[in-house]
């Protein structure tokens, strides 16, 4: 145990000491090299969980230095690359749902991408290991699953631990082409190769179409197609995946409204190369207020989502693959519910959530939230029925450090997560994160 003290002490100790370094490390007319460091420290605690232990506590970390250099040719073409490193790990009793066991630290490649760009961006060509993220993040926002040592037998999963964290969240091999003429239209053609043993190394490639209104909003439509999954592996969830295909239709914006925001987004999955076939959808509507007249500006946002569910009584499977969904506009985005999405379930699978948020800014440097979480499963997916408070506040220290401490109360009622929680008592769950970008 005490290795994996040291390994978080050491992870907060090398963001620490990275204040004292300089972003820009070379500048000429020409060239430029940067040095970007990201870096996270918490600490979790929940008085039950879902492995047997009547609760856990624990601590997650990492660093991840990045260098990139761009360099302008003469006929205007910029060239341009990244090359990055991330220390990971997990000490304490591992996460809630048992997918780290406090035993895990890696160290390991994380950016090894090279690119370039036309002088007037329309032409972005990008290929090798790198994060991707396709419009919201509801389907892809980087490959950021991070399991640690499960301890069942013949189940190899362990990607380094910092679960909730996620610091990991390149793909280990993409080919990404960004085009971005003038007028409203822009596009995104794009192969990722994940790695991942949770994933079971699937890739994917597909096609992005977004209309751009900087007044309105954003409209786009997605078409992508699962290329091969490692059929077997890792947790064998998603040998159903292979072949599949999946369109997306969504949009994001305010119509020109002052203080509005309004996003939906709808996913049809479908076909595969197993002879059941996927069919598959999810989808959400979201609207937000901001009253930007009133002290500390609070915002209220509602979002209903809805993820299809198996149904027994058909040949087919309905039960939506939620894919490379992650962490992207802020607590709840796509881990719904900081208990019931990473710990608990469920999982944007078999569920209709509800979500309830009001924020507040007292000061410039201070953010204050409060959302509530309604889960009701779906057609014939396990019963993982529950709701959730989750309170937050994100404070930013300076240019550099961010400090959020995030309590939560989950109320099970579902059979299916009564049972994996051993009682139908609240789980209190209570963390606090520290934060560095540089």
């Amino acid at each position: 145990m005490m290795i994996q003290k040291r390994i978080i002490v050491g992870l907060v100790a090398s963001a620490m000491a990275a204040t004292a370094q300089s972003a820009v490390l070379s500048s000429s007319d020409e060239t430029q090299i940067e040095l970007n460091v990201e870096a996270m420290a918490g600490v979790f605690s929940t008085s039950e969980d879902y492995v047997g232990e009547s609760g856990r506590t624990w601590q997650e970390g990492y660093v991840k230095p990045t260098f990139v250099i761009s360099h302008k040719l003469p006929s205007g073409i910029q060239g341009y690359a990244g090359l990055g490193a991330i220390a990971l790990g997990t000490a304490g009793d591992g996460d809630a749902a048992g997918l780290t066991n406090g035993d895990e630290g890696e160290f390991d490649l994380e950016n090894a991408y090279l690119g370039v760009r036309s002088s007037n961006n329309l032409i972005d060509l990008s290929v090798g290991q790198q994060t991707f993220q396709l419009g919201d993040g509801f389907l892809i926002a980087g490959d950021a699953i991070s399991l640690g040592d499960l301890g069942v037998p013949g189940v190899d999963v362990d990607r380094g631990g910092a679960y909730y964290l996620a610091g990991k969240k390149s793909f280990s091999n993409t080919a990404i082409l960004k085009v971005d003429p003038e007028g409203n239209f822009r596009g995104d053609l794009f192969w990722l190769q994940s790695n991942n043993p949770y994933h079971q190394d699937t890739s994917l490639a597909g096609i992005n179409l977004e209309y751009v209104d900087e007044t309105n909003g954003t409209l786009g439509v997605s078409y992508l197609s699962v290329l091969d999954v490692d059929q077997g592996a890792g947790l064998g969830l998603w040998d159903q995946r292979d072949g599949m295909d999946v369109v997306s239709l969504r949009g994001q914006g305010s119509l020109g409204v002052e203080n509005l925001f309004l996003s939906f987004e709808y996913v049809k999955e479908s076909g595969g190369d197993s002879a059941v076939k996927n069919e598959g959808n999810a989808w959400y509507v979201e609207a937000g207020w901001t009253f930007a007249d009133v002290a500390w500006s609070p915002t209220v946002n509602y979002r209903y989502a809805q993820f299809s569910g198996d149904n027994a009584a058909t040949t087919k499977n309905e039960a939506f693959d939620p894919l490379f969904f992650g962490f992207t506009r802020g607590f709840g985005t796509w881990f719904q519910g900081e208990v019931a999405s990473n710990y608990a379930g469920p999982a944007n699978s078999g569920n209709d959530v509800s979500r309830l948020e009001i924020s507040a800014s007292p000061r410039a440097d201070l953010q204050v939230g409060a959302q509530y979480w309604k889960f009701t499963p779906q057609d014939d997916a396990p019963d993982l029925a529950g709701s959730e408070v989750d309170l937050y506040a994100l404070w930013t220290i300076n240019d550099n450090w961010v400090f959020s401490p995030l309590l939560g109360i989950y109320m099970p009622d579902g059979d299916a997560v009564v049972g994996a929680q051993g009682n139908d008592d609240r789980n209190i769950y209570a963390q606090a994160v520290m934060m560095y970008f540089f």
